[in-house]
């Protein structure tokens, strides 16, 4: 037996061990979570978004206030 036939088997052999780990995997999740998932993900990103925005427009604001002494919005 060469390597090339000895890294076929064990190929063989983990898709064999992982084939109850994959069937479990996809019977257990389903597109509606995925899908919610990553709506969540998405609303906590635009949120921390949302306040990086907010903190860069106070800073801002604080900023020109102390410099030229006048506050805008």
């Amino acid at each position: 037996m060469n390597a090339i036939e000895g890294g076929a088997n064990v190929m063989a052999n983990m898709a064999e061990t992982i084939e109850p780990l994959q069937t479990a995997l996809v019977a257990s999740i389903t597109p509606a979570q995925i899908v919610a998932v990553l709506a969540a993900m998405v609303g906590v990103g635009m949120t921390f978004v949302l306040m990086w925005f907010g903190v860069r427009k106070l800073i801002s604001i604080f900023r020109k206030a102390v410099t030229k002494g006048k506050i805008s919005v």
